[in-house]
């Protein structure tokens, strides 16, 4: 007979029914929680960077699947290969948070979206520029054009920050309306167009100082960013907005786009420029692109699961 939808079965020794499909679900449960043991015992414990490690253990507690961790470390093997592993793997890094990071700053700085994607293109703030001096009526020449392309066109840094060579960019506007025919408008820059504008030259350079680095650059680049920080601390004369002065105004924009990238990605970051590593090992870095892929994942997961909870 049945029960519900589940067969029952009469036995006799028991003077009772039994649940057949029940039992089988128990069966089939034992059967899965040994596989899912098995699985966790043969990925074990996973190196990663800075001395760190983790574990199959911790990431099934995270919610990540032996079978998302298996893709996941195809996905970094797939991206590291088997030549400059540390180069391709911090591109593979930088590359998976970018567009997470692009969309933080276009919110943080209330721009719109389509720009800033334009301004991280290498010839998007160009144009961007460019769009700006038309509505300001300044017409393209070949002094305009030399005076942007000096600003834009140096790939060294020089040690320099974004937000520093977006200050050479400001300096340079101001010397193009500061000429004739420019310097007898009555009218100023408009305040909007050039706070835009310039809130997306530092984008574009946030983006292309990540290009084409290594960890030792990194390195540089966040000693940079902490120098120029403290510098601005010493100096800092707070702003004054609805009666309240705000400290640490001047510093706010004094840091690299990996501050707006997923944690997972920036807990990675971290172990990578750690001191006193050495050559990165091989087995690390995958582990460490894929704990960032399954990071993104769980980003995801949450943010799907969010949408339906509404």
């Amino acid at each position: 007979m049945s029960g519900g939808d589940d067969l029952l079965v009469w036995v006799g020794d028991l003077d009772n029914y039994v649940n057949i499909d029940a039992i089988n679900r128990a069966n089939q449960s034992e059967d899965e929680e040994a596989t899912l043991r098995q699985e966790l015992r043969e990925i074990g414990d996973l190196r990663l960077l800075g001395g760190k490690a983790t574990s199959a253990k911790d990431l099934f507690n995270r919610n990540i699947a032996p079978s998302e961790w298996r893709h996941a470390v195809h996905q970094a093997e797939m991206t590291i290969g088997h030549e400059n592993a540390e180069g391709r793997f911090l591109k593979g890094l930088l590359d998976l948070g970018r567009s997470y990071a692009i969309a933080r700053y276009a919110r943080w700085e209330k721009l719109d979206y389509p720009s800033t994607i334009t301004a991280s293109l290498p010839h998007g703030i160009r144009a961007l520029i460019n769009q700006l001096l038309l509505a300001e009526g300044i017409e393209r020449s070949r002094y305009v054009d030399a005076v942007i392309r000096s600003v834009l066109i140096n790939p060294d840094r020089n040690g320099l920050t974004a937000y520093s060579r977006t200050g050479h960019l400001q300096s340079a506007l101001h010397r193009i309306t500061n000429r004739p025919p420019y310097f007898a408008r009555s009218q100023k820059l408009d305040r909007s167009g050039m706070r835009n504008i310039l809130s997306l030259t530092r984008l574009h350079f946030s983006v292309a100082e990540l290009k084409s680095i290594s960890i030792d650059d990194l390195k540089s680049l966040f000693l940079d960013y902490e120098k120029e920080r403290a510098a601005a601390a010493t100096c800092d004369n707070p702003i004054v907005t609805s009666g309240k002065p705000i400290r640490g105004w001047s510093q706010r924009h004094i840091q690299p786009l990996t501050n707006l990238y997923p944690f997972c990605i920036r807990h990675a970051l971290k172990r990578a420029t750690a001191d006193g590593q050495g050559e990165l090992d091989r087995a690390a870095l995958v582990n460490e692109l894929a704990l960032a892929h399954c990071g993104i994942l769980r980003m995801r997961r949450a943010g799907r699961d969010r949408t339906r909870s509404k």
